[in-house]
């Protein structure tokens, strides 16, 4: 009987000391979870301030290159009313140069279609280059153009010398009597596009993307083509002019080869086409002993071909 008592006894103190135990362990669990609700709270709280500051500076950024964008446009319009040709070339110069350093690549893009509209960038034979605005060093990287049934891609007498143009596209465009010579254009796309008497002259198009486009009459003389991409690309016979053209790496197929002018190219393969010396001027004067060794650096200063 007395052991059934203490039993008794045993069990109500445990009971009485158990009801605290589960207060505080319900307790120390709650604050925990509190702790943590509260954490991620905060962590939430400057993950939407981040993103707030994020979209503020971004506004403010979009409305900046909208502003400055609507300035040139405002300002070349008052310029060409000018009566002073080349005075108002050179002031538009100025101002095309410093605004495309201001510009995302949409509104580059939409600069660039002003300039062609307003024909400042065009040239056909007729006119003279002294009336084309000289947009050399201008930046147009990563400008993006492609064709569809809703909108065409189409540019006649482009004039764009010396310009910068790589991670650009032209996609599905019809490109006619235009002029890209000396201008930068790593990795530009012209997947599809129907390129006709345009002149690559001299630029630089290191794993640019021919790739399916249409070439008739075209100038590479000259250019670096490393690793280009002319998959699927198609020309009739001796339309397309390599001549002295780096072509290390290019995908180009045997037929395409053999419907091209090689002179003095460095084929795909490392090895060269055919050796014209009489058509290398340096500096003026014709060398007749030009060695296949010597070809590349003598080529890597200044080679002008006739």
């Amino acid at each position: 009987m007395a052991t059934k008592m203490y039993r008794r006894k045993l069990l109500k103190l445990f009971l009485s000391a158990l009801i605290p135990l589960m207060i505080g362990v319900f307790t120390v669990i709650t604050t925990v979870q509190q702790q943590k609700m509260s954490s991620l709270q905060r962590a939430q709280d400057k993950q939407d301030a981040l993103l707030l500051r994020q979209q503020s500076e971004y506004q403010a950024d979009n409305l900046n290159k909208e502003k400055v964008y609507a300035a040139f446009l405002d300002e070349v319009s008052k310029i060409l009313m000018s009566a002073n040709e080349k005075s108002s070339l050179i002031q538009i110069r100025a101002k095309t140069l410093a605004s495309l350093r201001q510009l995302d690549s949409e509104r580059k893009k939409y600069l660039l279609l002003f300039l062609y509209d307003t024909e400042l960038i065009s040239r056909d034979s007729q006119k003279p280059i002294s009336s084309v605005l000289k947009v050399n060093d201008a930046d147009f990287n990563g400008i993006y153009f492609r064709g569809t049934l809703e909108s065409s891609c189409s540019f006649m007498y482009l004039y764009l010398h010396d310009v910068h143009l790589s991670n650009a596209s032209f996609i599905d465009c019809y490109i006619d009597w235009s002029n890209f010579s000396s201008s930068t254009m790593y990795k530009t796309v012209f997947f599809k596009a129907r390129l006709l008497r345009t002149s690559f002259k001299f630029a630089l198009l290191d794993n640019a993307n021919f790739s399916q486009a249409t070439f008739f009459q075209m100038n590479f003389i000259g250019a670096s083509l490393i690793a280009c991409n002319f998959t699927g690309a198609t020309w009739t016979n001796q339309t397309v002019d390599f001549s002295g053209a780096n072509l290390t790496g290019a995908i180009l197929s045997d037929q395409q080869l053999s419907k091209s002018i090689l002179s003095n190219a460095l084929l795909p393969n490392g090895t060269w086409g055919p050796i014209q010396r009489e058509n290398l001027l340096i500096n003026g004067n014709a060398e007749r002993n030009v060695s296949i060794d010597s070809f590349f650096i003598l080529q890597s200063e200044l080679i002008v071909f006739r």
